[in-house]
Order: structure tokens, then sequence, then C-alpha cells
């Protein structure tokens, strides 16, 4: 019965395209959808736009006003005017917000581990600390925010997190990294926003947590994430694409 659901989704899903993920030229919270999908043998497409903003918090946003660039025009044109990337457009479905488009794509990899809702619950409780960091650390950038900051909360994070963080192996126990393990993985190695924010401080922050530092490789290293970490797709490690040498 099992199989024949599964059969019956692979159709439907096929029918439907590849999903395409509409984001930045920039590492942020689209990477780990890009990671979700390979992790699950999901194939995408995904559409890039120049790396723009007019604030990082609802606050400031609304203070600065509407604005008009590249990805706000494309999401007009996709009937989701005033929606903020990532985009997940498939078939007629037109989502964004982060936790969607991860856990829609999390749902239809047939890859991608079968977990439990206690497995479910803590993946999006990794979700939502790195959400909370990466608003912040992208105030620093965008707003003008205190950079101080950044260490203090990026600390309070791992500590957190860590708790939950095996010596070896990944979160869940399972041979297959889940969305916790890669959120460990954008938390510790991306550039933009924590490395360019933590600048000179980074390895001080991150040598007091030596387990996330482990899962993060750990991650990295897993086949279908390391086959993806060279592409042209993924910005984990780079700048917006007009500072590429």
């Amino acid at each position: 019965m099992m199989l024949a659901k599964r059969i019956r989704m692979a159709s439907m899903l096929a029918s439907m395209g590849k999903p395409t993920l509409h984001y930045f030229d920039v590492n942020g919270r689209g990477e780990v959808s890009k990671m979700v999908a390979a992790v699950g043998g999901v194939e995408i497409d995904v559409v890039e736009y120049p790396f723009e903003a007019n604030g990082a918090s609802a606050s400031d946003k609304l203070k600065a006003g509407p604005m008009e660039s590249a990805h706000t025009k494309a999401a007009t044109a996709m009937d989701m005017e005033g929606c903020g990337l990532p985009i997940i457009v498939h078939g007629d479905l037109k989502i964004n917000q982060s936790f969607a488009c991860q856990n829609y794509l999390a749902s239809i990899g047939p890859k991608y581990p079968k977990v439990t809702p206690q497995q479910k619950a803590l993946d999006d409780m990794f979700m939502g600390y790195l959400e909370d960091i990466m608003g912040l650390a992208a105030g620093v950038i965008l707003s003008e925010g205190d950079g101080a900051l950044v260490p203090v909360f990026m600390s309070k994070t791992l500590t957190t997190l860590s708790k939950h963080i095996p010596a070896s192996g990944f979160v869940h126990g399972l041979s297959t990294p889940t969305i916790a393990d890669i959120c460990v993985l954008v938390l510790t190695q991306a550039l933009i926003p924590f490395g360019a924010t933590l600048g000179e401080g980074a390895a001080e922050t991150y040598g007091k947590f030596p387990e996330a530092v482990a899962l993060g490789e750990r991650t990295a290293a897993f086949p279908a994430i390391a086959k993806f970490l060279p592409t042209e797709d993924c910005c984990l490690k780079k700048p917006p694409r007009a500072a590429r040498a």
C-alpha cells in the first residue's frame, strides 16, 4: 500500500514538472530549500535575483516604503505581489515563506527521510533559530544594526541547539541529514550574513561549539550536499554575484 502511494505521488509530481525556486544571488533562507531538495532528490530550477532590500525587519521595510526591483516585479508577475523571497512555483502551487518552502520540498522528496512528528518538530525548532539569527545578522548589513549582538546571539543559538547535536552522525540518528542538520551547516559555514557579520571574531565564536561545527562538516560531506556545494546554484560561501571576481 505504501509503495502504491509513493508511485501515485511520483506520477502526480512528474505531471507538475520541476519546482522553481526564486531567490536572491546570496546565501540566505533560500539556501536551506536548495539543500533540502538536494537531499530529497528533488530536481529544481533556481531563478536568481540581484540582492536588493529596503531593510531587514518588517518595521524597517514599512518605514522605507515600497521598493521596485527585479524580484518585486517578478513576484507581481507571478500574482504574488508583496510577497518576499523565497518563492516556490510548482504547477498551480505558489508559496512563499521559508518554512513553507523547506517543508514542501522535504515532503515531496523521494529520498528525504520519513521523519516522525517529534523529529519534524525538532527540525522546525532548528529552522526557527536559524530564522531568528538570520534576521538579526541581516539587520546589521541592511539596517545598520549593532554588529556586537551577532556573536552574542550566535552563542546563545548554538548553546541551545548543541544540546540536540550528537557526537557523531546526524541530529535524528538517521543515515541521511534532515532540515536540522542543514540549518547547522548554514549557521556554521555561510558567508552571508554570518561570516560577514562575525568577521574576525568568527573563529572565536565557532570555537566554543565544536559539536555544531563538526555536524556542519558532516552535513557538507553527505554525498548529495557535497555534489550540490560546488554548483553554480550554491551561494553558501559566496558574496552577491555582482561582487564575485
